[in-house]
């Protein structure tokens, strides 16, 4: 799907027909950097650009996180990684303006706003970022002046040069060619008042800001122009409130701007929920934007009034005049340019008819309304509020460049003087995402800070509603609390959105609208409705409702009704499962992104039907839930929720034996193989005298696989024939994974070309199957075997298709097996550098999937390439870590490559006697295979080691832990005792 990036004023996306703003957070940042530069860009730059101020390794994390959330943006963001770089290719409003430029296509490239780029990306606590940014603001801001000079020079009507002129000012306000031109164009159309009053606004700022006055130029132009009554004088505008509370905004700011702007809009609706900022915003719109109006702005506050004649009193009282009452304001506003806000309006959404008439007799009024409720009038613009951009967990370092932070903590400090961010900056991230930036919420949490710690509020807001239905004395009353707030938006439903909003509350992270009529009964009207008040808002095709609105919502909804929502929920997402599994199975890249989106209401389901005994369901979505975890990386998750559901009882064996192998099966993913092997068999056992082939042999394949894992091949073997003996006549998918099983056996004894023959003979099953999952994973098998072969080369076309059906598909584990398995092969071929960037892609995904074996057996082959470069401090290193993980997995296959390698850097050291040692405790242990005591001896020989004479004083088990221990201090105390042997 193409995207279209937009730079220049608000970030935003737009795909596939729908547009996205981007908020000022760090996934945005990343792709806003990557599309501006173009091509591929090295982590470690981008790292220390949006980390600057922390140690390589760290920022390093912190950009691998940021990675790892990237698929969850609402818009489809197809981001190129490898080991060093990343690329983000889109189409650009920045690019195209460059293009237009480098055309001398002036009128096109004029037709871009490049003054204002990436507004509210501003993040004054990052050096780095801001020296970027502020570069990128020069250089375009001073190509598009270029480029207007050069149209100013050609022929122009007036209508066009007075427009080009005033954006120059707009663009820069002190810029004096701008303003003499402008004056000049002015003049010549007519308009020497308007020619004057751009005069005084320049005069004024020039003497506020700089205390200067203007070129003699400009002063005498000025003076000539032709002399006419002069305008009447503008009522002031509302004075800047002492502190008013307003942070942050910038870009709502800077859209405001540009819809009030010559040419935009007369009527512009600022929506959104209650305590997002709505007037706070308005207030400030009139205070930024005063000097743009001959006559003056007007603030009318709107809470207290319920019909038409009261809006036209209410107007006419701030605007001083005699008379109360509509006639009087609109004879007053009809040849007047004034800015009237509206505050409030929600309640008078019906009298939007009237607004109108207002603005049809004063043409040259312009109105901002804020409601919570659109307006649905066709002269309407809609600016939608959404809370304050808040930070992501890893952004502890750079709090207040955020501005929820700065209103929580501006709030705090009034009622807790002492108040440390640094101390409390998990906790204050915590509170700041619980309420998705919203203001008022944020001010009220900050007021709990004279009693509680923001981390006792963080978890209140999780668990609780108290401190949402607490009244805080300090505020107006219809904002004492988010209940008061909510209470009022409550009284505009009817009964259809009340029993709406309060059964959508069920749902957890979003849903559908199929999905809100099937649980909640709502129709497509009532969810329009919902919509435009505010009280659930569209993120693509998907709704959400406000977390703080979810919780004061399910409030209002009866026990029963509860109950019953709550059961429709979990039996919608049982059968959504259901439905999907065959997908999942398969690893369909549909199927696994209609999961990921509902992964939270899914987990929801499952709590509720653990809760409530409900076994029959949980059994028949278990496999679904099982391969999306599988091939996304988050087996450990669904581990976490399936795992109680063997606590509970079922009242049928095949039910529990299936929610059993299930388990099984995330514990082997986990490298839990024991635990693994333990279920698998508890499952089998429960299935002894039934007839369920199907649940058998999935049984025996987590026993045969789990034996493997473990060093028991012949048991593993004897488990596997015994599960393709029994699989049923139709399952030829099953029988070919078996089969891919085997293979991994035959290379562990040597047998190599039997493993080539059988999994050659699986890959195509698979193939005809259109099983992309297990033919991914059986090519990165068939590219390990010929790594085995010491045919690495071979190895290279398997690995690399191997990979482009994993990322195609999303298939996190086989994307980190092929990944590990090319840094191995380019090791082989002795291409070090592309070793070390496949091995660190290969970890990076690893740690996002919790896949601490392949961890390991990657570690341990960047030490063997630190090895070969020489660098024995970075090998033992690596070696150290990927010790570590196989010790902490308890897997003997990881420890044994941890001793090979080991022996590798005793040899390299010049300690050839203890290198022996080690490699022959390798070879004695019981768990040792033939076809690894064969490596060992071929080890030997390439190292020109003697056999052992002697046997080591430490053991294979107490090796495999002192590697990883004794890393930091170069193996000393080890080295020492092996020497001794």
């Amino acid at each position: 799907m193409a995207i279209d990036l937009h730079l220049f004023g608000r970030p935003r996306v737009v795909a596939g027909g729908q547009t996205f703003d981007l908020a000022f957070e760090r996934r945005h940042q990343l792709l806003a950097y990557l599309a501006r530069k173009g091509g591929w860009i090295g982590r470690a730059e981008l790292a220390s650009l949006l980390w600057p101020g922390i140690a390589g390794k760290l920022a390093l994390a912190n950009l691998r996180k940021t990675l790892f959330r990237i698929p969850s943006l609402p818009w489809p963001c197809e981001l190129q990684s490898d080991a060093s770089a990343l690329r983000f290719e889109a189409d650009t409003d920045a690019a195209r303006f460059e293009a237009a430029l480098r055309d001398n296509r002036i009128a096109d490239a004029l037709a871009f706003d490049a003054t204002d780029f990436l507004a509210g990306f501003d993040d004054d606590a990052n050096e780095s970022w801001t020296a970027w940014l502020g570069f990128e603001r020069e250089r375009l801001r001073a190509s598009w002046r270029a480029a207007a000079v050069a149209r100013m020079q050609q022929e122009l009507d007036p209508g066009e040069a007075i427009a080009l002129t005033a954006r120059m000012l707009e663009a820069d306000p002190i810029d004096e060619d701008a303003v003499h031109a402008h004056m000049q164009w002015l003049a010549r159309a007519g308009q020497a008042a308007a020619a004057r009053r751009a005069y005084r606004d320049f005069t004024a700022r020039l003497d506020r800001e700089y205390g200067l006055q203007p070129g003699a130029g400009l002063q005498a132009l000025h003076d000539s122009l032709d002399e006419t009554a002069p305008a009447p004088r503008a009522p002031a505008a509302p004075p800047a409130l002492a502190d008013d509370g307003f942070i942050g905004r910038s870009r709502e700011l800077q859209q405001v701007g540009d819809s009030l702007a010559p040419g935009g809009c007369r009527l512009l609706c600022i929506v959104g929920p209650g305590g997002v900022g709505k007037t706070r915003l308005a207030r400030r719109v009139l205070q930024e934007f005063s000097g743009r109006y001959a006559h003056g702005t007007v603030f009318v506050g709107l809470e207290t009034i319920s019909s038409a004649a009261g809006i036209g009193a209410a107007l006419a009282r701030e605007l001083k005049l005699t008379q109360a009452d509509m006639e009087t304001a609109l004879e007053h506003l009809r040849e007047r340019e004034v800015l009237a806000v509206l505050d409030n309006f929600e309640h008078l959404a019906h009298l939007a008819r009237d607004l109108q008439h207002l603005l049809d007799a004063c043409p040259r009024l312009q109105v901002v309304v804020t409601s919570r409720v659109r307006l649905g009038l066709p002269s309407e613009w809609s600016l939608p509020l959404d809370g304050l951009p808040c930070p992501d967990p890893e952004d502890a370092d750079r709090l207040e460049a955020f501005d929820a932070v700065r209103l929580f903590l501006r709030s705090a400090r009034r009622v807790e003087p002492s108040l440390s961010a640094a101390g409390e900056a998990e906790a204050i991230i915590a509170i700041c995402r619980e309420v998705q930036g919203l203001p008022l919420a944020l001010e009220l949490a900050a007021s709990w800070t004279r009693l509680l710690s923001c981390e006792a509020i963080a978890t209140e807001l999780r668990e609780g509603t108290q401190l949402l239905r607490a009244n805080d004395p300090s505020l107006p009353e219809r904002h004492g609390s988010m209940e008061a707030v909510f209470e009022q938006s409550w009284a505009l439903l009817g009964s259809a959105e009340r029993d709406a909003l309060a059964r959508l509350s069920a749902f957890r992270g979003g849903f559908t609208a199929h999905a809100a009529a099937r649980v909640a009964q709502a129709s497509l009207p009532v969810l329009a409705s919902l919509t435009d008040k505010s009280l659930l808002r569209k993120e693509g095709d998907r709704l959400r409702q406000h977390p703080l609105i979810q919780q004061l919502a399910a409030l209002r909804l009866p026990g029963a009704q509860l109950g019953e929502t709550q059961a429709a929920h979990a039996r919608y997402f049982h059968d959504l499962l259901e439905q999907l599994a065959g997908g999942a199975d398969l690893g369909e890249r549909e199927a696994l992104e209609r999961i990921e989106a509902e992964f939270e209401n899914c987990s929801a389901a499952w709590e509720w039907s653990v809760a409530h005994g409900d076994a029959a369901g949980l059994a028949r979505s278990v496999a679904a839930l099982r391969n999306y975890a599988d091939h996304r990386g988050r087996s450990r998750e669904a581990l976490a929720l399936v795992l109680p559901a063997l606590e509970m009882g079922a009242s049928s064996p095949l039910v529990l034996a299936r929610l059993r192998v299930n388990v099984a099966q995330m514990q082997y993913r986990l490298d839990r193989y024991a635990d693994a092997l333990a279920t698998a068999s508890q499952a089998l056992e429960a299935l002894r005298g039934t007839r369920e082939p199907t649940l058998r042999v999935a049984c025996l394949r987590v026993i045969g696989t789990s034996q493997l894992r473990l060093s028991r091949r012949d048991e593993a073997f004897r488990s596997l024939q015994e599960a393709l003996r029994i699989v049923p006549a139709g399952e030829r998918r099953v029988r070919a994974v078996i089969l891919d099983t085997l293979a991994l056996i035959e290379k562990r004894r040597g047998r190599y070309d039997e493993a080539m023959r059988m999994s050659l003979q699986a890959l195509e099953q698979f193939r005809a199957a259109g099983y992309v999952a297990a033919e991914a994973l059986c090519l990165n098998n068939l590219g390990a075997l010929q790594i085995d072969r010491g045919d690495p080369a071979s190895a290279m076309p398997f690995l690399s298709a191997a990979l482009e059906l994993a990322g195609k598909h999303g298939l996190a584990n086989t994307r980190v097996y092929a990944l590990a398995n090319l840094a191995e092969a380019s090791l082989g071929m002795g291409d070090h550098p592309a070793c070390r960037r496949w091995g660190a892609a290969a970890i990076e995904v690893a740690q996002a999937a919790a896949n601490p074996s392949v961890e390991s057996a990657v570690r341990v082959h960047l030490a063997r390439c630190a090895i070969r470069e020489g660098d024995l401090e970075r090998a033992r290193a690596e070696l150290g870590q990927g010790a570590e993980l196989a010790n902490a997995i308890g897997r003997p296959g990881m420890q044994f490559e941890a001793l090979m390698c080991f022996g590798e850097v005793l040899a390299a050291q010049g300690e050839s006697h203890a290198a022996g040692l080690v490699l022959h405790a390798a070879a004695a242990d019981a768990a040792t295979s033939e076809h690894d005591r064969a490596r060992v001896q071929a080890l030997r020989r390439t190292l020109g080691l003697a056999d052992a004479t002697g046997h080591p004083t430490v053991g294979f088990a107490e090796l495999a832990q002192r590697i990883a221990t004794e890393a930091p201090v170069r193996h000393a105390p080890l080295l020492a005792a092996l020497r001794a042997g």
